[in-house]
Formats: C-alpha cells, sequence, structure tokens
C-alpha cells in the first residue's frame, strides 16, 4: 500500500528514506515507506493540481489539525474517499470551532476510509460520531535513536525537568512550577530546569523567576515579534528553517540557557537539544491537562527518569503507572511522588524498569503489527509493509 502523510509541520517534502529526529507522528511516513507534503505545498496546489498530486496514493493521512481545518478539507476532498484522519491536537479542540465548522469535522470523518487515534480511550467517543472505522494506531517511537542519550543514575544531577513554563497553551506549566518550588524549598533538589516556548522566552523567563524566585516582574516592553508573525503569516518559511540549520551546524547549541539560583531556563529547541538535557535529570514533572499522546512520558521511558504526571494522556498511564495522577492540580499528590522517588531506590528503579519494557511495544515493530493488523482487516489483498 502506498501512503502519504500530510501535516502542517515544516518538514521537507517528498519520500522519507529517514527518520525524522523528533517524538513526532510524521515517522509514520518514514516506516511505512511512504512521502510527506506539507500543507504549506499543498495549500499552493489548485484543486486539479492537488488532487493530481495525490493520486498515486492508496491512503494520505491527513491529521485532524482543527488549526488548519480549511488545508484539512481540501487535502480530504482531493484522495476521493482515500484518506486517514489521524489523531492531532486535543481531543476537545472541536469545541473551539463554530457550529458550521463542527460540521465540517464531522463531515471530515464520516468521509474518511479510517479515522486513527493515538487516544484508545476516546475510541468510543469517535464511534459514536460515525459509522466509519475508529481504530487505535499510536504513532512509531524512535526509541534506539533517543535511547542513545540515556546516562547512567549515577551521572544524573539533583535536578528535575519541567517540559513547559508559563506562556499561553503550555499544559498547565504553572502547576508543574508549582511542584517544582515546593520540591526546591524542601531541599529534595537543586535545580528546576524548564522549557520555554521560544517565541515567548523573555516573558516566561521574568514569569517564571517571579513565581519561583519571588523577583520583580515588569511586562515586558511590546515589540514585533518576527518569530509570532512568521507563525501566524501561513509563509513557507522552511527555506529560512534549512539557511538557519547549515548556519548553526556543528554548534551544540546556539542559544545557551539562562541559570539562576535554582532554575534552569532553556528555549525549547530540537529533540535533540532537548533529550540530552533531560537525561541528566532525576524525573520530569508534566501536570498535564489537554488530552495527548504523552510525548513527555515517551521521552522519559527511554530516557530511563521517571515522569510524573496525569492520565489525561495516553501514554503516561500506559508506562509509568505508579506516578500517574488523576487530577492535574493534585500538588500535594505530584509532591509526595516526587518525594518518594527522590528518596527511595527501589521504588525509582521499579518505575524505570516498567516502563522500560513497556515502551518496547511502541517503536517501529510494533508499529508494524499494529498497522499490517489494519490492512489486513480493512484492505485485505493489499501488501503489507515490513
Amino acid at each position: 500500500m502506498k501512503v502519504a502523510y500530510t501535516s502542517r509541520r515544516p518538514f521537507a517534502d517528498g519520500p522519507v528514506t529517514s527518520p525524522i529526529p523528533e517524538n513526532d507522528p510524521v515517522n509514520i511516513a518514514y516506516v511505512l515507506q511512504g512521502d510527506y507534503f506539507s500543507f504549506f505545498t499543498l495549500d499552493k496546489l489548485s484543486a486539479e493540481g492537488l488532487q493530481k498530486r495525490l493520486a498515486p496514493y492508496d491512503l494520505v493521512f491527513v491529521p485532524l489539525d482543527l488549526r488548519a481545518l480549511e488545508s484539512v478539507q481540501r487535502i480530504a476532498q482531493a484522495c476521493n474517499g482515500r484518506y486517514a484522519t489521524y489523531s492531532e491536537g486535543n481531543i476537545a479542540d472541536y469545541q473551539m470551532l463554530s457550529p458550521t465548522d463542527q460540521i465540517v469535522f464531522l463531515s471530515l470523518i464520516n468521509r474518511a476510509a479510517i479515522n486513527f487515534l493515538y487516544w484508545e480511550k476516546y475510541v468510543p467517543f469517535y464511534q459514536a460520531l460515525t459509522n466509519r472505522p475508529v481504530v487505535y494506531l499510536p504513532y512509531p517511537f524512535l526509541y534506539e535513536e533517543a535511547g542513545s542519550f540515556r546516562l547512567p543514575r549515577i551521572e544524573r544531577a539533583r535536578q528535575v525537568t519541567l517540559p513547559s513554563g508559563l506562556a499561553g497553551s503550555t499544559r498547565n506549566g504553572l502547576a508543574s512550577l508549582a511542584v517544582a518550588k515546593i520540591l526546591l524549598e524542601m531541599g529534595l533538589i537543586e535545580r528546576v530546569n524548564c522549557w520555554l516556548t521560544a517565541v515567548t522566552f523573555a516573558e516566561d523567563v521574568q514569569a517564571v523567576q517571579h513565581f519561583v524566585l519571588g523577583t520583580p516582574f515588569s511586562p515586558p516592553k511590546v515589540r514585533w515579534n518576527w518569530r509570532q508573525w512568521l507563525l501566524k503569516s501561513g509563509l513557507d518559511y522552511r527555506k529560512l528553517l534549512a539557511l538557519k540549520k547549515n548556519r548553526s551546524q556543528g554548534q551544540q547549541s546556539s542559544l545557551p540557557p539562562k541559570i539562576v539560583d535554582g532554575l534552569g531556563l532553556y528555549r525549547r529547541q530540537t529533540w535533540h537539544h532537548y533529550l540530552p538535557e533531560a537525561a541528566k535529570t532525576m524525573a520530569i514533572i508534566d501536570m498535564n491537562n489537554r488530552e495527548t499522546v504523552g510525548r513527555n512520558a515517551l521521552d522519559a521511558a527511554v530516557l530511563g527518569i521517571p515522569c510524573v504526571s496525569t492520565d489525561r494522556s495516553d501514554m503516561q498511564p500506559r508506562l509509568f503507572p505508579a506516578t500517574t495522577l488523576a487530577d492535574s492540580w493534585d500538588i500535594d499528590g505530584a509532591v509526595a511522588l516526587c518525594h518518594k522517588l527522590l528518596q527511595d531506590d527501589d521504588f525509582y528503579e521499579d518505575v524505570i524498569a516498567y516502563a522500560a519494557q513497556a515502551l518496547t511495544g511502541f517503536g517501529r515493530e510494533g508499529f508494524l503489527q499494529r498497522w499490517q493488523e489494519v490492512v489486513a482487516g480493512y484492505w485485505p489483498g493489499r501488501p503489507q509493509e515490513s
């Protein structure tokens, strides 16, 4: 079966012959030996040109990215029923759409050949919306590549990693910071490493320092933010990204962190910048309140560090059941779990051993096995990729 994967992400178009170095669903194209097309490319095509571009494919993956609903709709229409929707964003994002656009959302899943979700517990919800097939298909995690950054526990510092700061849409960063602040005050850790959105880095730095350290906060001067403008413009900025990458090639990081009084403030960059730094810490704290796949739990499992998070993602309770909370604002529960991890060596080792074992089912081989079952069940007679 010849497949293509489409998304609004700024990856290069064409055959995906090597893995995308990210914890990202686009690696579906790599594992299935398929092609990738960015919305940046497909949006430029006429309806006829789009139909012609996608005609060679038996199935086109179209993420249900409700931030780009018009693009998703055009691609789906060009596929004449040969498309699969795929999870993207929050399961509840449809509520942000107008009634008219919610009908568009329903039409997309009702005309799809199949609908794939990376949240298994929401399969019944989708089945209530459509008579088309709905299947749980978590995307392949590159644990062989990511595992190269794992460090022995003895080489880790008494620090914790927070995947976000206080900027908007950071999945409950304030609650994660509240947990980390208490751990600092208790003397259980020496530093909190926060990974902040580059677009709002200066503002986030100041806000995090104010919350954790009590430093003064002054609203930053309003300046033209070229990054934010570029993201919202809809312009194809992939050439600029390639130029930036070429200029910084060979440098470990062109954007060093700000280290101050128990805080490490990092710009969120690439997976390969994040993983080696996260690997040096004792745990990841993620008081997530959005329905997600659980990227942070996946990263933690492959690095051999515990993830204290919530059951709002698919992967967290699968990989870290002993450190999973039922409430995204259970500060006391999170602190208690972190305390036990940092004080009880046996508990720590049991948690990471369980995660390492559970993770093996979500790599390339696990994905291919699930995919072959899907092909056999819904497209009998089709060749199964190996």
